[in-house]
């Protein structure tokens, strides 16, 4: 039989998966927006996409199935997302956000997600230190950092840089949008 195919390999409109797709871009960009206008993300709307979720994986999926890779995308998407939080890279809801994501998308998945996602807000980061300092600016913090973080050298975040600085949950819908169609930064399509 071999190993089972993701919970879908890009929006399949024929195939009628396209709705699940729309409903979790949806979701997320609810997200993303609150994330931008509040810079905060409601655990109301996180449950909402970890139930509807856990219902999606369950009507795609026999049910053994659709409990393990709900509960490993979860697991595997929070885990990813626990060390940027613990050194406050990132804020608990964007943790919460990519666990209510893996439920969807199962641990592969939430992974590639996990991976755009980085790549989108570290990009995202760069132009807010270039629009907020400056080019002289960034480029002299920038080149003080590796020093700093070689001798321990005390504060090396900007003062006003604080994990609810930057609403990455953009970079999460984005990520989430580039693995529905199956589009890799790194790599071209899928």
């Amino acid at each position: 039989m071999g190993i089972p195919a993701p919970m879908w390999s890009g929006v399949e409109p024929v195939s009628g998966r396209w709705l699940p797709a729309v409903v979790l871009l949806g979701l997320v960009a609810v997200g993303a927006i609150w994330d931008v206008h509040r810079r905060r993300v409601p655990n109301r709307l996180m449950l909402i996409l970890a139930a509807v979720g856990l219902g999606v994986s369950l009507w795609l999926r026999p049910l053994p199935l659709a409990l393990l890779l709900s509960l490993s995308g979860f697991l595997v998407g929070g885990v990813v997302w626990l060390t940027p939080y613990l050194f406050r890279m990132v804020g608990a809801a964007d943790l919460k956000l990519a666990a209510a994501v893996g439920i969807w998308l199962g641990p592969l998945a939430v992974l590639r997600v996990s991976f755009h996602a980085a790549l989108i807000g570290g990009g995202m980061a760069l132009l807010w230190l270039v629009w907020s300092r400056g080019a002289l600016g960034s480029w002299v913090f920038v080149s003080t950092l590796p020093r700093a973080l070689r001798v321990g050298g005390g504060n090396v975040r900007p003062p006003s840089m604080s994990p609810g600085t930057l609403p990455f949950a953009v970079a999460l819908l984005i990520g989430v949008g580039l693995e529905l169609l199956g589009v890799s930064l790194v790599g071209g399509v899928r």
